[in-house]
């Protein structure tokens, strides 16, 4: 199903990087992505650690491996990204978990529980084994027991479909939960720790979402992300150029493509007129905002120009930095 590596793939470079891909649309030579895992003889998960946080991930490519590190004219600004000659490995979700399913029984385990949560998912939403997989360190093979399940669904349909589903069906099912108590309060200081002044608000954001909760045991997320062929847009299509970090109020006006990663809300502001969109690359951006309305913004504004249109809007980048947010008033 998936021919190139779009969001929820990994790369495994020539030098032995392992890369997650961001976004839907790549350059025609490169892919944009963001360095995830990197050799450490002293790590245990085979020799590989985890870097998390986006600024530390461009440092470490800066001292490292500056080639990973190209400027975009389209965006004004230097990403992270692979060179075409340096991919060495394309991890594919979809592929990853039907060897899972082939591979795994009734047994425990991380494993075994992401077959059974995916199969459960199947199940409910009516989709096909083909429009889901697997995606985190399971995919990467660098999982251990205390991991979580990460997921990934593909196609708009198909996904819109599946939302529609498992907002219906997410009680019902007995070993499916929602965050709650201390694992709520956790996970919400995980996802916003810089953010203690609205810790009561978010909390109650994480509670009422659909794509993540805690299955047998394991927390899991998941993706729900389009394919090329949905959105008929190619690289170069948009620009953009970085103006400053703002703080808004602004009006929400439609939230439906805001279960998607990336995510994006169509919003309407006094104070920046040619404002039209919020969008973040960041799953913790997704099921933000349930429904229209005033929302508090924090985030880098963009001019961006529509080559294709000629339309030209600004938009405010969400998840670049930690005291980003999106709050509703």
């Amino acid at each position: 199903m998936l021919e190139n590596p779009i969001e929820g793939c990994f790369v495994v470079t020539s030098d032995d990087l392992i890369f997650e891909v961001k976004g839907i649309v790549h350059p025609r030579n490169r892919i944009i992505a963001y360095v995830r895992y990197v050799p450490d003889a002293t790590a245990e998960r085979r020799g590989y650690r985890k870097i998390y946080n986006l600024e530390d991930r461009e440092n470490y490519l800066r001292t490292h491996f500056p080639h990973y590190l190209w400027y975009s004219k389209e965006h004004g600004r230097i990403l992270q990204s692979i060179p075409q000659d340096r991919i060495k490995l394309f991890l594919n979700p979809v592929e990853c978990l039907m060897h899972m399913r082939r591979e795994q029984s009734d047994s425990s385990g991380l494993a075994a529980s992401t077959v059974r949560l995916s199969d459960k998912l199947i199940e409910i939403t009516g989709i096909e084994e083909m429009n889901i997989g697997v995606t985190g360190s399971q995919l990467a093979e660098l999982a251990t027991e205390t991991s979580d399940i990460d997921l990934v669904v593909y196609g708009t349909a198909v996904c819109q479909k599946f939302y529609s589903h498992i907002k219906k069906s997410f009680n019902l099912i007995p070993e499916l939960c929602c965050y709650s108590g201390d694992l709520l309060n956790s996970h919400t200081d995980f996802r916003w720790g810089q953010l203690n002044q609205y810790h009561s608000i978010l909390r109650t954001i994480e509670r009422g979402k659909f794509l993540q909760g805690v299955f047998e045991g394991y927390q899991f997320f998941i993706r729900l992300v389009k394919l090329p062929s949905d959105i008929n847009q190619r690289y170069g299509t948009i620009i953009t150029r970085m103006r400053e970090i703002c703080e808004v109020q602004c009006i929400v006006k439609d939230i439906s493509d805001s279960i998607f990663t990336p995510c994006e809300y169509r919003v309407k502001s006094e104070r920046y007129p040619k404002l039209q969109k919020l969008i973040s690359y960041r799953g913790r951006f997704t099921e933000q905002i349930l429904s229209e309305g005033f929302v508090n913004v924090r985030g880098r504004l963009e001019d961006v120009i529509n080559t294709q249109t000629n339309e030209s809007y600004q938009q405010i980048v969400l998840g670049e930095s930690s005291t980003d947010f999106l709050i509703p008033i």
